[in-house]
């Protein structure tokens, strides 16, 4: 037991020393760095009037979904359309079981026999109005269930589209339960196709400058060579507090049905010409496992880690903002992969 204890001992201090030494020699190796003079090239920021554009990924959508279902639970009698179907507007496209609608018909044919017979006799004072009224109240039940009921087993297109899901078969019972991607019940999805649309969240930055029918490019990785015009039909009116944008709906025209929904995109929205700070793009670095980037900035014989948003790119130069970051400023675009904030520098020409 106390050998035991003794080589316990012996190993925590063993430990103890393998640390102190491994602190030291990191001390050793910081000091060494902030000693270290770095050879660089610099150059002044520059400012320039560019033509602002601005490019978001995002994925198109169909300009109008429609998740069509009946009002009520039942069997489903006769669905007219399949997967590619293409409807129009008021189209037929299921019947539902018809037995109570067929009987509420019959009620309401006799009704309107008996309200134009009643409403003769109450011309005449044959009957009393409470009596007529009280009548006519029934009547107008009837006949607004009877309209339901109609809605309901005669199903129409609400809007011109492609068929793009069918969820049940002739003789089965629409239950009415969440069945489709968007957590929705639907006996068939009906989608607007000709015309798509992009929701883009841009920057608050950019609000002011956005306007809707702005011209907007679009283009998909599908088609290289082709670039797809769209424009901007509606600005949400509210910032996210989180992630500091709005929301933009951009509408695209598709010219010969060549896209589909899901499609990935680029979206570039010219906002005209603006003042900017331009750097070269070598000089731009990105703070490893972030997404935040930085310039090094000379200040007398040290550099400075200086966060930037970067924006666009013009060649082989990027578009960035920084408060900290003014003209003529100088950055580092030769040696600034070895830099740390605070090293101490040789500018060479």
């Amino acid at each position: 037991m106390k050998k035991l204890i003794f080589l316990s001992f012996v190993l925590a201090m063993y430990l103890m020393w393998l640390t102190s030494c491994s602190s030291s020699k990191s001390g050793e190796n910081n000091n060494l760095l902030s000693e270290q003079v770095f050879t660089v090239k610099v150059i002044p920021v520059e400012v320039k009037e560019i033509d602002k554009l601005l490019e978001i990924n995002s994925s198109v959508e169909s300009w109008k979904k429609v998740h069509l279902v009946p009002s009520s639970p039942g069997k489903i009698e006769k669905i007219m359309v399949d997967v590619g179907s293409v409807v129009q507007e008021e189209q037929l496209i299921a019947k539902m079981d018809p037995t109570q609608y067929q009987s509420t018909k019959l009620q309401l044919n006799q009704l309107e026999k008996d309200y134009r017979r009643m409403d003769s006799l109450v011309k005449i004072e044959a009957i009393s109005k409470q009596q007529f009224e009280q009548f006519k109240t029934n009547y107008e039940v009837t006949k607004n269930s009877y309209s339901f009921l109609e809605n309901n087993v005669f199903l129409k297109a609400p809007i011109s589209g492609i068929v793009t899901a069918r969820y049940y078969n002739e003789g089965e019972m629409f239950s009415a339960a969440p069945n489709t991607k968007d957590g929705k019940a639907a006996l068939i999805t009906i989608e607007q196709i000709n015309i798509l649309k992009a929701l883009v969240d841009i920057p608050e930055s950019f609000f002011k400058l956005i306007k809707t029918n702005t011209p907007v490019e679009v283009l998909f990785g599908i088609y290289p060579d082709q670039i797809f015009e769209g424009k901007i039909h509606q600005i949400y009116p509210t910032i996210d507090p989180i992630s500091k944008t709005f929301r933009v709906e951009i509408s695209i025209p598709n010219k010969n049905n060549l896209l589909r929904p899901g499609m990935f995109s680029v979206t570039k929205i010219k906002l005209g010409k603006v003042i900017a700070t331009i750097v070269p793009s070598i000089a731009v670095q990105k703070l490893q496992g972030t997404a935040r980037y930085f310039v090094f900035k000379k200040e007398n014989y040290i550099v400075r880690q200086v966060f930037v948003n970067r924006e666009q790119i013009i060649d082989n130069y990027t578009v960035v903002y920084s408060p900290d970051l003014k003209v003529k400023d100088s950055i580092v675009v030769v040696g600034q992969e070895k830099l740390i904030d605070g090293a101490k520098i040789k500018v060479v020409q």
